[in-house]
């Protein structure tokens, strides 16, 4: 007989979804134990886009903090 899972996957699911969307950690303690679900931050958001192309406010500050990185490592 094996053990049951600490969360369930459509936990994990669910957890792995706002991570993503807000770009942000998610924890859970089960029994004193904490599960945590991070966004990949591998991906970065494409130069090229245009200001409707952005899913929030957040997405664009993001792009044009990143923008802002870029012409300054192009100046040194």
């Amino acid at each position: 007989m094996t053990a049951s899972a600490l969360v369930k996957q459509s936990d994990l699911k669910r957890m792995a979804t706002i991570a993503k969307e807000q770009g942000v950690t998610v924890w859970i303690e089960v029994n004193g134990k904490r599960v945590g679900v991070s966004p990949d931050n591998s991906s970065q958001i494409s130069l090229d886009k245009k200001p409707k192309d952005f899913a929030s406010f957040a997405d664009w500050q993001t792009w044009r903090d990143q923008e802002r990185v870029r012409e300054v490592q192009g100046r040194s």
